[in-house]
């Protein structure tokens, strides 16, 4: 999918992701400062993937040039600050041109805090990019151009900020729709708020008791068939799934001694649909999150979750599955301008079966891994390769892939 920019401490330019491959992302770096708190840039990538629409023993490679424009910015007004980051790109196909699309990202915050103790963020956050031409859950894999819509937005109220107990209060909203009606069931709306209570026993240790409730929907999702006298064909019928969701969590956050820290939940959660009983969930989840810099030259980082579908992937949840998910992170500052990354996960996705409602047993195992390196030739010029192979393991034989996927992209910022 096409790229992303975030930033270190504001900005990581992600670029030339390619739209329908595995994640390919060569990345660069770029920061404001108090005198130039702004920056425009420009970045133009190439890459080649072996797998386009990641099908079953096919071959349907191509190659994609990217061509982006970035700016944003970065501003503190007295004990405000703000931020504003913005990626558009053109992605071009040099075989499969119905593909040619433009991608977008675009993200805001807004850091604010009074004289007293108050303090708190709003955000805002819309993506557009071509969707995965083989997401799975009961949808087979579609050959034409799909594009995917994120908009999110959230705002976040702290009570403490420099004492042992804190009170938060938080809202957020998210919506996600695409083009292609095969897709329609993945389509969703939900409002989640949430309330916590931190505790700091330990200037290293900070826990946390938050309960959350979500109210949510799928718009169109599928039900049954239906026959169209106009076309002669069965349609498929659709009607709103609304949905709930309450979590009680227990959160952890633990410097372990300034070069690492632990980063624990554990949730008891509950989730209910009005169209599917067989839908619903109940039980415990929960994420483990751990990072640790060794020496000023290496990073290293672990994640591993347990969640339903919507919750830990970009999926939205299949009936009553479950997601498992591993991620390893690395890098390592080989001089002060290069450094080599690397990455692995993998996410398993299991649906228990019922004989009663005629549900088989399922299951989804996708495994990915990345090898990059960027080259930093000055503050405002960059150049990232990246490789990355990507594959998947499913019940479903035609959910079965593997593809692969290699570019480089270079990026020119004004300050």
């Amino acid at each position: 999918m096409p790229t992303k920019p975030h930033r270190l401490p504001c900005l990581r330019a992600a670029l030339a992701v390619l739209a329908s491959a595995t994640a390919l992302v060569p990345s660069a770096q770029a920061q404001t400062d108090d005198t130039t708190p702004f920056y425009v840039g420009g970045s133009l990538g190439v890459s080649h993937v072996s797998n386009v629409f990641r099908q079953t023993n096919a071959n349907n490679s191509d190659t994609v040039m990217s061509t982006g424009l970035l700016a944003g910015l970065d501003q503190r007004f007295g004990r405000q600050h703000v931020t504003v980051d913005g990626l558009l790109q053109n992605n071009r196909y040099s075989d499969n041109r119905d593909l040619n699309n433009q991608s977008y990202t675009l993200r805001s915050a807004l850091a604010w805090q009074t004289v007293g103790n108050l303090s708190g963020t709003l955000s805002a956050a819309s993506s557009r990019a071509l969707a995965d031409f083989n997401i799975g859950n009961g949808v087979d894999p579609i050959f034409k151009k799909n594009t995917e819509r994120n908009d999110e937005y959230a705002a976040l109220v702290r009570l403490g900020v420099l004492t042992r107990y804190s009170v938060e209060a938080g809202w957020t909203h998210k919506e996600r729709e695409f083009s292609a009606v095969e897709y329609d069931r993945f389509a969703y709306r939900q409002d989640t708020a949430q309330m916590g209570v931190y505790a700091t026993p330990g200037g290293n240790v900070r826990l946390g008791l938050v309960g959350r409730h979500t109210k949510g929907q799928y718009p169109r999702y599928p039900v049954g068939l239906i026959f169209n006298p106009d076309t002669l064909k069965f349609e498929i019928r659709t009607e709103a799934d609304d949905y709930t969701r309450n979590d009680f969590d227990f959160t952890t956050n633990w410097n372990t001694g300034g070069s690492s820290t632990l980063n624990t939940r554990l949730s008891r959660s509950h989730l209910k649909h009005s169209l599917d009983s067989l839908r619903d969930f109940s039980g415990t989840t929960g994420a483990v999150g751990w990072t640790w810099r060794p020496t000023g030259k290496i990073q290293l980082g672990v994640q591993y979750a347990r969640d339903t579908g919507q919750e830990s992937t970009s999926q939205a949840t299949d009936v009553n599955r479950l997601y498992t998910s591993w991620r390893l992170t690395g890098s390592y500052a080989l001089t002060g301008k290069l450094t080599l990354n690397a990455s692995a996960n993998r996410n398993r996705s299991h649906r228990a079966g019922d004989p009663s409602a005629k549900l088989a047993e399922a299951f989804d195992s996708d495994q990915a891994y990345s090898l990059g390196m960027s080259w930093a030739f000055s503050r405002g010029l960059s150049l990232s390769c990246q490789y990355n192979h990507a594959s998947r393991d499913s019940s479903v034989p035609q959910y079965v892939y593997s593809a692969s996927s290699y570019g480089c992209t270079g990026q020119a910022i004004v300050y």
